[in-house]
């Protein structure tokens, strides 16, 4: 059913975001992002959102604003825009021991997500480094596909 959701899922995506969207969008570094770009965007944050919802937002809540001492924030956070490769490493593998987040120390396990494709912890990241303040641009599929492979390569 979710291969099916996909297609659908672009088409309604490609038809609304073409519908008085600015063509002034700015990325991160702010150089105009061109259409094809501009779409991605869209997409991954629209899809993004649905499995920050679905794998994250238990922990990090849905405003990413964290569970006090216990989960990390995501809003604003030093430690998830300083490595975005690191990023998708945790939510594919899981962490386990103390990390500092915004001068904060946090000793909670993180989950591995391992049933989640690429595309999907790309959209992931695209949505949460560009949500609550973050501003990162677009995490593409082609470059999660290697951070992962970099990890996996790290770990042996």
């Amino acid at each position: 059913m979710q291969n099916f959701k996909r297609p659908i899922f672009l088409i309604l995506t490609i038809l609304v975001s073409s519908c008085g969207s600015s063509p002034n969008k700015q990325t991160a570094d702010e150089e105009p992002m061109d259409r094809r770009t501009e779409i991605r965007l869209t997409q991954y944050m629209v899809q993004g959102k649905s499995l920050y919802q679905t794998y994250c937002s238990n922990c990090h809540q849905a405003d990413g604003t964290g569970l006090a001492k216990l989960y990390p924030p995501l809003a604003g956070s030093d430690y998830l825009m300083a490595d975005l490769k690191e990023a998708a490493c945790l939510i594919k593998n899981g962490k386990t021991g103390e990390i500092m987040v915004n001068g904060v120390s946090y000793n909670q396990m993180m989950p591995a997500n391992t049933n989640l494709t690429p595309i999907e912890i790309a959209e992931i990241i695209t949505y949460i480094s560009n949500s609550w303040g973050n501003k990162a641009g677009i995490s593409a599929t082609r470059d999660v596909t290697q951070w992962l492979k970099n990890c996996e390569d790290s770990e042996n």
